[in-house]
This record gives structure tokens, C-alpha cells and sequence, in this order.
């Protein structure tokens, strides 16, 4: 459900205010506990558009058509514990002893980044690196956090003159899928796996492609049901709420090591400008 969330704060925060999706999304935002009771013909006179606009919208979030999403915000509304999942922390605590649930959450966190040491393969790593290095065409997939830490991971990468893809509007993403061939590196990052959950067009395109697939992730079981060239597991699953510290993290060390392999020293960089 907090992808949907998300994919309209993307569109708030990209698109035109003149274009037709950000009308739709504003709207939403800004009125979405009634969606769960309108019809789609409602919703499409709200925001001046057919209901062939809205359901067009709706795959664009990833949804089948408007039921589906209808059908996603009734059971946000019905469920009297939206942030339960948010954290390992109880909300009894968080409610009167703040300053304890910080603690407890603290120590949660230190517990999880003190695992990956025992779990972060450097061979896969470098083996990672040399894929991104060597390819002119690297794309970024994921959603929520995970694709923040892509941006994170892709930002570090410009700096050190390469350049990378990493569309935070799931769209965009698949677009990307459908242009990447056998010479393309596509990097899957998600803590969770909710990513390979409502994303099987993207896959689709990915293994017609017959690119090379690297998997990051804090969900040892998973599977993407596409070939995988690379793995890198980060963490315990049953630790998994915790596990976006854990791949901010290896995204900063993989990024510093990237500046070791294949940064040029400064004499080598004078010599080229010179």
C-alpha cells in the first residue's frame, strides 16, 4: 500500500502542473479517502478527464485498472494499523517512552549493520563493479528506498565520471526495460523484495533482453524468476525491517570502492587535460 503513496508523491514532484497525471495524483493526495467509495466516472469528472484517462493512470501506478486500486484503498482504510510495519518497535512505547523506543531502535539498527560484514561478498562486489564499469548501458530498478539508495549509489557514480540510469517513476523504469539488450547491466535493488511483487512486466523485459541481472537484496529466499548473474545478499531475512541501513551502507562502500578500482589517480587525470 505505501507504494501507491509513493508513486504519487512522484508525480507531484516531477511532473508539470499542467499535465493531466499530476491533475489526477493531486487529487488523490489531497482526497484520498474517498476513493475507496467512488466510482471511476466519479473520480474522472473530479479531475476533467474520461474514465479512460483514469484507468491509464491506474497502470501506470502499477494497478490492473481502478478496481484494483479501489479495492487497495478500502483495505487501507479498514486496517487500524498503518505504520504497525513500519519499525520493530511497539507503539505503546513509542506513545509514552520515546526516549526508550529510541533506544530499542538504535540497538536494532547497530545489530543489523554489525551482520554484514559476515555477509557482504567482496568477490561478488568487485564482480558487480566490473559490470558497471565495463557497460555503457547500467539502469537502476526499485522502488521506495530501495530507489532512493540507487539515486544515492548512482549521484557517486557521476561524480567518479560514470554514468548510470535510475528513474525514480516506475514508468520511466519500464521504458528503460524495454531498451536494455545483451550488452546492458540491470541492477534490481530491494530490501524486501515488494519490488519483484508488482513489477512482472519490467522482469518480462528484462529476461527478453537477455542482459546481465544483479540482484541486491536483504531477502535471502528471493527469487525474481529470471536468470541472475549476481547476488548480494545484505542481511537476515527475519532482520528485514531493519535491512535499508544495511543497503545504504554497502551502497557507500560499494561506491568507495568503485573510486579505488577504477577512479584514475590525479597525475592521470592532469595528463588527460593536459
Amino acid at each position: 500500500m505505501k507504494n501507491l503513496f509513493y508513486r504519487l508523491i512522484i508525480f507531484l514532484d516531477t511532473a508539470q502542473e499542467n499535465d493531466t497525471n499530476y491533475q489526477i495524483a493531486w487529487f488523490m493526495a489531497n482526497n484520498f479517502y474517498r476513493i475507496a467509495d467512488m466510482r471511476i466516472s466519479e473520480l474522472a469528472a473530479e479531475c476533467f478527464v474520461s474514465p479512460a484517462t483514469i484507468s491509464r493512470f491506474c497502470r501506470a501506478l502499477g494497478y490492473e485498472n481502478f478496481a484494483h486500486l479501489k479495492h487497495e484503498c478500502y483495505t487501507f482504510h479498514s486496517h487500524d494499523k498503518k505504520f504497525n510495519n513500519l519499525i520493530n518497535i511497539p507503539l505503546e512505547m513509542m506513545r509514552d517512552h520515546p526516549e526508550q523506543a529510541t533506544q530499542q531502535y538504535i540497538q536494532q539498527v547497530i545489530r543489523y549493520i554489525s551482520d554484514l560484514p559476515q555477509f557482504l561478498d567482496w568477490k561478488e562486489v568487485d564482480a558487480i563493479l566490473k559490470l558497471i564499469h565495463d557497460s555503457e548501458s547500467v539502469a537502476f530498478f526499485g522502488t521506495q528506498f530501495s530507489q532512493s539508495a540507487a539515486l544515492h549509489f548512482q549521484t557517486d557514480l557521476l561524480m567518479l565520471e560514470k554514468f548510470t540510469m535510475a528513474y525514480m517513476d516506475s514508468s520511466r523504469q519500464l521504458e528503460c526495460a524495454k531498451e536494455l539488450n545483451e550488452d546492458s547491466v540491470a541492477i534490481i535493488m530491494t530490501v524486501n523484495g515488494y519490488f519483484a511483487n508488482s513489477n512482472s512486466k519490467i522482469f518480462q523485459y528484462l529476461k527478453k533482453s537477455k542482459c546481465k541481472v544483479v540482484l541486491i537484496t536483504c531477502h535471502p529466499q528471493l527469487d525474481l524468476k529470471i536468470p541472475i548473474d549476481h547476488k548480494l545478499i545484505l542481511g537476515r531475512s527475519e532482520n528485514r525491517k531493519t535491512g535499508k541501513h544495511s543497503l545504504l551502507t554497502a551502497v557507500e562502500l560499494m561506491s568507495l570502492r568503485y573510486y579505488c578500482l577504477y577512479y584514475p589517480s590525479l597525475q592521470e587525470l592532469q595528463g588527460h587535460l593536459l
